[in-house]
């Protein structure tokens, strides 16, 4: 019986607390390290309040937290690592955005974060396609080039290959090779492409021995600029080399009689 252990069997459920909704659109990229490009490409979002763990969210999102008065809300940026939107993290090299937030239960809060690289970020370029591309033929029997037309850059100059018949291809190595520290490291760049190309390292191995040239991503046309995180990290530490190049490929689509592609701000990314 229930009054054997109650004094009344009456049921008490707490009331239920009305979150406050966080709506986000996208960061804005802030202008944090001198010489570097401010592009990117922020997909997704880690939020905190008051550094316990709401939830990984892809923008735009509107995100329900239970909150008292005020609290700390940490904003984490997150991208999709080398292309793939299945494979999204927090990237290691952007700032989070803090700010206070007050509760007000029921209501939505619009919030625009910003970010930019921590201080101690290395951005190091690769090539800039300002002048020279920086690029040899590896095979194919299409160069590199840059190029200056106002309709085709992303900034400064721009890389631009050619494809203009069916049996085009051009497999392309940057000319000077770069070491990349050990831990977290990738390598950006900004592209628009007509055709499928793809992305990779060959190590040095020694003074005189490069190897072949491993493609860590296949990347699909886009007619508007992107930007690509391609992280190296992994490769790193697996083929231990002296120093690496950076290699660009190429191709027609099947039944594609020409295309371009056009990249630009190639940079590698490590602490």
């Amino acid at each position: 019986m229930c009054g054997l252990v109650w004094q009344s069997c009456k049921v008490i459920n707490p009331k239920e607390q009305i979150p406050t909704y966080v709506h986000i659109d996208s960061f804005l990229f802030d202008d944090c390290l001198a010489g570097v490009t401010r592009s990117s490409k922020i997909t997704s979002v880690a939020v905190y309040n008051n550094n316990k763990p709401i939830g990984f969210f892809d923008l735009p999102a509107t995100v329900p937290i239970q909150a008292n008065a005020t609290s700390e809300l940490e904003l984490a940026p997150a991208i999709a690592i080398n292309g793939m939107s299945s494979l999204t993290s927090v990237y290691p090299f952007y700032r989070f955005d803090t700010s206070t937030l007050i509760a007000q239960p029921g209501k939505i809060v619009n919030r625009v974060p910003h970010t930019c690289f921590f201080k101690d970020t290395k951005v190091a370029y690769i090539s800039r396609f300002d002048g020279a591309p920086g690029f040899a033929r590896y095979s194919g029997n299409r160069d590199i080039l840059t190029v200056s037309d106002p309709t085709l850059i992303f900034e400064g100059g721009t890389g631009s290959i050619m494809l203009t018949a069916i049996g085009d291809s051009s497999e392309d190595s940057t000319i000077k090779s770069f070491a990349i520290p050990a831990g977290a490291a990738f390598i950006e760049f900004n592209y628009k492409s007509e055709v499928p190309f793809y992305v990779g390292l060959a190590a040095k191995l020694s003074t005189y021995v490069t190897a072949e040239p491993y493609y860590l991503a296949g990347i699909k046309p886009s007619d508007h600029w992107q930007k690509f995180y391609m992280n190296v990290a992994d490769f790193n530490a697996q083929y231990k080399g002296t120093s690496y190049n950076f290699f660009i490929k190429a191709v027609l689509d099947e039944g594609q009689k020409s295309g371009r592609l056009l990249i630009d701000n190639v940079q590698l990314v490590t602490f």
